[in-house]
């Protein structure tokens, strides 16, 4: 009897052992099997990813002026650009033009970018992604890093080809600015540029994040327009802000098309040519998110050749009702006086 209850002891662990032994074989095999689904899927979003960088890069061109006049447009996926038909020497200077959502470097606003350089000297080059930009806005920004890594590996080539970073212009409007200080940071420390501008960089999508875009260039000055559409980051070297605090601009009861947002690249255009004078104190009705400027008298904003390092911080620029949207030297010293 004893003998039998000790066999029925062993069958009894026996069966519980095959038992465990199973569910344990079934558990590996389930894990194994979810390992080669995560690892298919992997393998597919992998593939995914660089069918869809291959798809945006390979619809973006670069577009070569040279004293106002398109030279040469190229694939960006071509690193062996005819620099010689372009009419551009790597010992010129340089600028590159960034465009925003639901543009191209056919805007008006581009090509009369692209004149002004024509005083600045050198080759201008519009890197156009506007199959990409043309869609919805949610596209455009999930393929940011896509294009920020496509604009520098075209700027990286311009290198290899001895175009040097301290005769580097950029500038960026809106998401175009955004992408100018991504990829200026990229560079960073290896390659500097000399100097960055951008109007009104793209709020939507990037902000509250904290960016030191002061990082994406040796000397970087953001004019700042709109409170709906522009970053709320003001960490460029220079921060200016144009019409009521960086906010809003007069003149926009007069351009609903452009709003202030878009008001912010036709003003900077228009320092070209006529004269934007800066407050040289903090108007009582704007806050300041960063140390104020000391503004020397007379001081006008726009693109500067010779980046003075003396002036930085945040800069006041109002704007007024009608073009150029300038105010007169009159104008800014009896509004300087109504603020007391």
């Amino acid at each position: 009897m004893k003998s039998f209850s000790i066999l029925h002891l062993r069958l009894i662990i026996y069966i519980e052992l095959i038992v465990v032994l199973g569910a344990y074989a079934r558990l590996n095999l389930k894990y194994a099997l979810l390992k080669q689904t995560q690892a298919a899927s992997l393998r597919n979003e992998t593939a995914h990813l660089q069918r869809t960088k291959y798809d945006v890069q390979k619809t973006m061109r670069v577009i070569f002026y040279k004293n106002n006049t398109k030279t040469l447009e190229a694939s960006a996926f071509d690193d062996a650009y005819n620099i010689k038909g372009s009419g551009c020497s790597p010992a010129d200077k340089f600028a590159i033009v960034l465009h925003g959502w639901i543009q191209s470097c056919a805007d008006e606003w581009s090509i009369s970018l692209i004149d002004r350089n024509y005083y600045r000297g050198g080759c201008v080059i519009c890197i156009d992604y506007s199959v990409v930009a043309s869609s919805s806005y949610m596209r455009l920004y999930t393929n940011f890093d896509t294009l920020a890594k496509g604009i520098t590996s075209i700027i990286l080539t311009l290198f290899r080809q001895g175009f040097d970073p301290r005769q580097g212009y950029m500038f960026g409007f809106s998401f175009g600015g955004q992408l100018a200080s991504a990829v200026g940071r990229s560079l960073y420390p290896l390659h500097v540029i000399e100097s960055i501008d951008t109007c009104d960089m793209a709020g939507p999508g990037f902000d509250p994040i904290a960016v030191d875009h002061s990082k994406a260039g040796k000397h970087v000055q953001c004019f700042h327009s709109s409170g709906d559409k522009g970053t709320f980051i003001y960490s460029c070297h220079r921060n200016i802000m144009l019409g009521s605090c960086g906010l809003k601009q007069p003149s926009v009861v007069s351009q609903l098309h452009l709003g202030s947002h878009g008001l912010c690249v036709d003003i900077y255009i228009n320092t070209f040519d006529y004269p934007f004078y800066a407050l040289n104190s903090t108007p009582p009705e704007c806050l300041s998110f960063q140390k104020g400027a000391k503004i020397p008298e007379g001081y006008t904003v726009g693109y500067e050749e010779n980046f003075d390092e003396q002036i930085v911080g945040q800069i006041f620029v109002p704007t007024s009702l009608h073009y150029p949207y300038n105010l007169s030297k009159k104008e800014l010293q009896q509004l300087s006086k109504n603020y007391g």
